[in-house]
Order: structure tokens, then sequence, then C-alpha cells
């Protein structure tokens, strides 16, 4: 097992492993992943156009009420491997032989990045590396393919991900107004695409 897939903390004195395995997609094809967390703060985009371009601010703000999202999204979906050459893959953190943590990967092989669709620890077992572990799997496997970048969509409301991709190496790599509604910005909930460069991480 390689040092990408394995990690160990304690639990009512007992040492707990995570194993990064790939499933089976026939298997786990129908599989709903359950999105849910609270955030107190969001980033507020400004745009603003002048004379010669545009200027776009993502200024983080506090709210004025508790975001709570709970939602639901399919793990894996047709139009997944419709972009990738190679089709999806599906990785899970494996705890005490119980599925803990999902990731579903596909290659955008146009412009030779390895893209993250779904990424998704539940709640009970986050903050214990497990997320890590899924990401640094995403990247041995997109050194391994030679892909220059990785590249993830989050959104301006879920500072808590958008935090956690920071930590892990990705940065800010653009923003799409108008993802979810035409709204977005009044709603606070902008989608932004975050990036890690292969040449450029550890």
């Amino acid at each position: 097992m390689s040092n990408f897939g394995r990690i160990t903390w304690y639990k009512d004195a007992e040492v707990r492993c995570v194993r990064i395995i790939e499933l089976d997609k026939e298997h786990w094809k129908d599989f709903k992943l359950h999105f849910k967390w609270t955030s107190n703060e969001f980033y507020k985009v400004d745009i603003r156009r002048t004379e010669d371009g545009w200027t776009i601010e993502l200024r983080l703000k506090r709210s004025d009420k508790p975001i709570i999202k709970d939602y639901e999204e399919p793990l894996w979906q047709q139009w997944m491997d419709e972009e990738s050459d190679w089709g999806t893959q599906i990785f899970g953190a494996e705890v005490d032989g119980r599925v803990v943590g999902w990731m579903t990967l596909g290659m955008e092989s146009w412009n030779n990045r390895l893209r993250i669709h779904e990424i998704l620890v539940l709640e009970e077992y986050r903050r214990k590396g497990i997320g890590k572990l899924l990401l640094n799997k995403a990247k041995q496997i997109a050194r391994q393919k030679n892909c220059r970048a990785i590249v993830l969509e989050t959104q301006t409301n879920n500072v808590g991900a958008i935090a956690f991709y920071k930590k892990q190496g990705f940065e800010f790599n653009g923003c799409d107004i108008t993802a979810y509604r035409n709204d977005d910005i009044e709603q606070n909930e902008v989608r932004i695409d975050m990036v890690y460069r292969i040449e450029d991480g550890s």
C-alpha cells in the first residue's frame, strides 16, 4: 500500500486505519452523496466594468444569518465518462471495512488536466486527514498521467471547503457568475474553480 492511501488516528483507545481504494463503478454508479454544511461567512463577488476592462474582487464577508446547505448529488453521472477519454474513476476512503469518503475523477484530455467531479467525507469522519488522503491520491494519479493541473469546483459560500483546498495547495482559478442561476452574485453563491498546478506543487 502506498503512502497516499494510509493514515491512522486514535478513537476510543483504538487505532483506526484508512485505506484509499478504487471502487467498482457498476456497484457505486447509483450512489448519492449527501452534502451538508453550515457557514457564517461567504466571499462577496464584486465585478466592475472600467474603461479598459473589468475589476473582479472576492472579499470575505460575514453573513447576516447562518448559511445552511443540505442536498444530494450523484457520485457518478454519464456525462463524466463522456468528458473523459479513459472514463471516470471512483475512489473511496475505507475505515474498518466501511467507505466513509468518496472522490470521482475524470481526465480533460484536450487540455491535459485532471478534474475532481465530486469529493465528500462523511461529517463524523472529517478533520482526520481523510480528505487530504483523497486529494493526495488525485495528485498521485495526475503525476502518473503527466497532467499539468488538477481542477475542481466549489462555491463562494462554502468557505470551509475553500480553506481546506487552499491548505492542500489549490488556488483560485476563476468564477462563473451564472452557473446555477442568473442571480448567483446576489445570492452569494457563485461557482469558483480552484486549481492545483502539478509543476508548482510539492
